[in-house]
């Protein structure tokens, strides 16, 4: 399967295709990227395979309506299964996109949803966009979730990226869960984290500096503050706790909840790891060229 370098990769699958495809359309166009649309078919079930065609090229009739003559679209169908397939079609590439169903939202908890899989093997963002959305009109507004902002750089940088390329004010939401029965009193506590959020958002200013900021700081359970906050915005990043394999990446119980559930596009950013892992790679070239 050769996808063309840097590209967008969309899943293409049997519900929640056509908001992802004009997702991840709007999002070559703004890449200058090609997009690359994939579909992973059941090599011993022909009616589904010939099924899968046929949505394979409905998707990609709609993606070239979408980009015409800007864009170049390319697609393969490819027999196996689809986290491993949409996987490997995203080496090189530059953003994975997937649909997601709106009964995804009845599933139980600990199903491993495609998107999480995907999310959990690469090490580029996924963006993960539920049927039926469409971007809101007026004001656009991008939502970072941040629990601790040393450990969450990944997540500012990728969130500032995002609301730069959308003309949207950045919304910085750090939460942290005390439960009335613990009696935890810390009154510190929510200025220590804006103090800690002004830090890392002045270090990132400089490089973004027409995105206006918002800090948030709640007493509230992080999932819930994000579904909440992902009904008004036009895309919620989340991050990906580093894995202690070489590869991939483990998604939390807090990123697959929002990934489950919220009311807009989720970006799982790319592991602040795999940042220092090119950069230390890119030094050791540079030292020895």
């Amino acid at each position: 399967m050769d996808t063309t370098p840097g590209a967008v990769v969309v899943a293409v699958g049997g519900h929640g295709t056509t908001a992802a495809v004009e997702y991840a359309a709007a999002e070559a166009l703004r890449r200058h990227r090609p997009l690359h649309l994939v579909h992973a078919v059941d090599p011993h079930d022909p009616e589904k395979a010939a099924e899968g065609t046929e949505l394979l090229a409905d998707a990609v009739h709609q993606a070239n309506r979408l980009l015409g003559e800007l864009g170049q679209v390319t697609s393969t169908c490819t027999p196996g299964p689809a986290v491993a397939t949409v996987a490997h079609a995203a080496e090189g590439a530059d953003l994975v996109v997937v649909g997601r169903c709106p009964e995804s939202r009845r599933t139980h908890p600990y199903v491993r949803s495609v998107t999480g899989g995907i999310g959990a093997r690469v090490d580029i963002p996924v963006v993960s966009v539920p049927e039926g959305w469409t971007k809101q009109t007026g004001p656009s507004t991008v939502v970072a979730g941040i629990d601790d902002p040393e450990k969450r750089a990944d997540v500012l940088a990728q969130a500032f990226a995002a609301a730069r390329d959308r003309r949207a004010t950045l919304l910085v939401l750090c939460t942290c869960w005390h439960p009335p029965q613990t009696h935890v009193d810390d009154p510190g506590w929510a200025q220590r984290a804006e103090d800690d959020l002004e830090h890392a958002i002045t270090q990132l200013a400089a490089t973004y500096p027409d995105v206006q900021v918002e800090i948030h700081v709640r007493n509230a359970q992080a999932g819930e503050a994000l579904l909440e906050a992902s009904r008004h915005a036009d895309l919620v990043v989340v991050g990906r706790h580093t894995s202690l394999l070489p590869t991939g990446s483990h998604l939390g119980p807090i990123a697959r909840s929002v990934l489950r559930e919220a009311d807009c596009p989720v970006l799982l950013a790319t592991p602040q790891s795999v940042h220092r892992v090119r950069v230390t790679a890119a030094r050791k070239l540079s030292s020895t060229s």
